[in-house]
């Protein structure tokens, strides 16, 4: 992580605004925000591999009864004050799970609804921007009704999907299975990915939901609830920084090759290069800048620190030199031309390699390291404070009693964990 920290990686990224700020309230910026909408339509574009997904933003209110015949007390919630003449016993915004809910069986449809807007919760303990927030934006709530014997093979398919997207922003993980939320989930999945000292952090939830729950919401068929938030940002931050800044994953960085111009730069050529750029689905931006080395070095980091996996810098000290530079770590090599799409999306594809490589490193070291994960058979495991079963489950060799009936065994002398 760079010195200035994963938030302050961020804010020179464009990403969030910096101090002062409302405690557990991140203000986004622009390129913040079209990260976070990249994010989404790549959650929905892995999900229609199977199903068609409808992505709908509610409204900040949410109906406080409908929500309280569900949940009871719900006591971390904002509710409208009751001497309030207008919107009187409202909710701001909670969870989205009860209106999505009713919406889909009013419409006699089953999903998914991808619900991607911002949720306020009472949260009174330490707030680091994005990991625990007070207002939680984006966050992206799916969710799917199913019938009974499709239930499980629709969860798993939708592990795949947040670890495919995961493993696209650079983010190792693995998926838990655990009874520790059963009051939440008849099927609980928790995708688990690390921090840069190791620990296991959670980045996304996936539900059956509980029988009594279902009920409550007055269904009959089994409701699947995916759910993740900026924290996958954050994590992303806090893994894939340097003394430049952030490393953002080609997915979600709005500028994927900065290009540095000199003082001759070709316009017509230029134009054409970045037309053909842009056709082929890359995001190219430009910057002149003076000829002298200092100038130049001063914008590849100015590009670097928002976060390019790619900068290109041309007519350095002549006319008609390429000079292309990748990051983790800074390399830079001559081109014999301006680089077609196919050699930017193979770079692009290399950096992205590699922030996921060095993130398997941090698990490895971590996770691996520490005994999070154990291979023990069903005896063994009394022995271990175990959290969960990592799934997909498979047959190990226990690695107390060498029995080869063992499972991959999440342990957690702590318990739940965030």
């Amino acid at each position: 992580m760079s010195g200035v920290g994963y938030s302050g990686a961020l804010q020179q990224a464009g990403f969030i605004m910096g101090p002062p700020r409302i405690k557990g309230t991140v203000v986004w910026s622009s390129a913040g925000l079209r990260a976070a909408r990249l994010l989404v339509e790549s959650f929905a574009s892995l999900v229609a591999q199977r199903h068609d997904p409808e992505v709908v933003e509610y409204g900040f209110l949410a109906d406080g009864p409908a929500y309280r015949a569900v949940f009871g007390g719900y006591e971390n919630v904002y509710e409208v004050a009751p001497e309030s003449a207008l919107r009187r016993g409202s909710l701001l915004r909670p969870d989205n799970l009860v209106t999505t809910v009713s919406r889909l069986r009013e419409a006699g449809a089953s999903g998914p609804h991808v619900v991607v807007g911002g949720l306020l919760r009472r949260f009174d303990g330490r707030t680091p921007p994005l990991f625990r927030d007070r207002h939680i934006w984006p966050a992206v709530q799916l969710t799917h009704r199913v019938a009974d014997n499709a239930a499980v093979d629709t969860l798993d398919f939708y592990r795949t999907v947040m670890e495919q997207l995961l493993a696209q922003m650079g983010l190792p993980a693995i998926t838990v299975r655990t009874p520790a939320l059963a009051e939440y989930g008849r099927v609980t999945y928790l995708v688990v990915s690390v921090l840069p000292n190791g620990r296991p952090t959670v980045l996304a939830t996936l539900y059956i939901l509980a029988d009594q729950l279902r009920q409550s919401l007055g269904d009959d068929l089994q409701i699947i609830d995916v759910g993740f938030t900026g924290k996958v940002l954050a994590a992303c931050a806090m893994l894939h920084s340097d003394g430049r800044g952030l490393m953002l994953p080609s997915l979600v960085a709005p500028v994927q090759v900065g290009v540095t111009l000199g003082p001759e730069t070709e316009q017509q050529r230029l134009k054409n290069w970045l037309g053909v750029l842009t056709e082929g689905g890359v995001r190219p931006q430009t910057r002149a800048a003076r000829g002298s080395p200092g100038a130049r070095n001063q914008a590849e980091q100015r590009w670097h620190a928002l976060g390019a996996p790619l900068v290109i810098g041309l007519d350095r000290t002549r006319h008609g030199e390429v000079i292309s530079a990748t990051r983790a770590p800074v390399t830079r090599a001559s081109l014999p031309e301006l680089p077609g799409t196919a050699a930017i999306r193979a770079d692009l594809a290399d950096h992205d390699a590699r922030l996921l490589y060095a993130g398997q490193s941090v698990m490895d070291q971590g996770i691996g390291k520490d005994g999070y994960v154990r291979a023990a058979c069903g005896t063994c495991a009394d022995k271990l404070s175990v959290f969960g079963t990592v799934v997909p489950e498979r047959l190990v060799t226990c690695e107390i009693c060498q029995a080869r009936t063992g499972s991959l065994l999440f342990v957690s002398e702590e318990g739940r964990f965030y």
